[in-house]
């Protein structure tokens, strides 16, 4: 997983306890990067990913215009 505050890649399967200490809230649905404390969320990731698509699919029709 790449943190999207700071960019520092981590393998989040590798954190002890997601990374939970970060922020004192247990059983979240984030990983905590561990350089910066940031909560990444995976759901988010797919919504971004969603997004992009999307926006991307908005400028090919309106270039093909």
């Amino acid at each position: 997983m790449k943190c999207r505050m700071c960019g520092f890649e981590f393998d989040e399967n590798k954190l002890e306890n997601r990374g939970c200490s970060s922020c004192g809230k247990h059983n979240c649905n984030s990983f905590h990067c561990p350089n910066c404390g940031f909560a990444n969320s995976p759901d988010l990731d797919q919504e971004f990913e969603f997004i992009i698509k999307f926006k991307d699919k908005l400028k090919n029709m309106k270039s093909s215009n």
